[in-house]
C-alpha cells in the first residue's frame, strides 16, 4: 500500500472514539467531521484494494506465501472491526435524528449532520410527507385523488436477476413480460417484482449511484 496514502488514512481508534462519545450523548447527534464516512469508505477501499493486489501477485516463497496470508488475513479483520463500528455509529445517528428532528425540533442541530446523513434525512421526510398525504386524503373524503395518488405504485419499477426459469405473465400495467431463463436480469413493475421477490425467485439488484 502507498505510503503517502496510509499517512492520511483515519486511525480505528479515531471512529471508536466517536462511537463512544455517540453512545454517551442520549438526545441529539454530536457534531462530527464532515469527511468522517469518506475517510472510512476510503479506508475500507484501500483494504480490499491491498488484499486483491495480494492476490494477483503470486509467489513462489513459502516465507512470502505466508506474510501475504497474513497481511491478508489482518486487511480482513480490519475491515470487519470497522463495518461493525461504522455501522453501529450510523444506525446509531440515524435514530437520534429522526427521533430528535420528529421531538424536540427546537433542540435538533442540521449542521450536525453530515451529507450522508442528510440523504437519508430528507429521504425518511419524503417517506412522513406521504403518509400525511394519504391520511388527509382519506380523512377529506376523496377517493379520486387517493386512487390517483396510488396509482403511480404501477410506474415503479425495480431491476430483478432471476434465480430460477419462469414463464411469461402480465404485469399490473397489462404489459407482457417473459419467458426469464435462471440469471436473466429484467426490470419490472415493482408490484410484480415484490411477489416474485417473495417466492424467493429472483433477488432485486439495487443500483449505487
Amino acid at each position: 500500500m502507498d505510503h503517502n496514502k496510509i499517512q492520511n488514512l483515519i486511525k480505528i481508534d479515531e471512529i471508536h472514539n466517536v462511537l463512544k462519545t455517540e453512545i454517551h450523548l442520549t438526545n441529539v447527534p454530536q457534531p462530527i467531521p464532515q469527511n468522517l464516512y469518506q475517510n472510512i469508505a476510503n479506508l475500507v477501499y484501500l483494504l480490499n484494494e491491498q488484499n486483491e493486489k495480494d492476490d494477483l501477485e503470486q509467489s513462489t516463497d513459502d516465507n512470502e506465501k505466508v506474510t501475504v496470508a497474513i497481511s491478508k488475513q489482518i486487511n480482513s479483520e480490519l475491515i470487519a472491526i470497522i463495518t461493525k463500528l461504522t455501522s453501529l455509529l450510523f444506525i446509531l445517528r440515524c435514530k437520534k435524528i429522526f427521533n430528535s428532528s420528529k421531538l424536540s425540533p427546537e433542540n435538533f442541530e442540521y449542521s450536525n449532520l453530515t451529507d450522508e446523513e442528510k440523504y437519508v434525512f430528507f429521504g425518511n421526510r419524503e417517506r412522513e410527507k406521504r403518509i400525511d398525504i394519504i391520511l388527509k386524503m382519506l380523512l377529506d373524503g376523496k377517493p379520486k385523488t387517493l386512487e390517483k395518488i396510488v396509482s403511480s405504485i404501477n410506474e415503479n419499477f425495480v431491476i430483478v436477476r432471476f434465480l430460477d426459469s419462469m414463464e411469461q405473465f402480465v404485469g399490473v400495467n397489462m404489459n407482457k413480460y417473459g419467458p426469464f431463463k435462471k440469471e436473466d436480469v429484467a426490470i419490472l413493475p415493482f408490484e410484480n417484482a415484490r411477489s416474485i421477490i417473495e417466492n424467493n425467485k429472483a433477488v432485486e439488484i439495487r443500483q449505487l449511484v
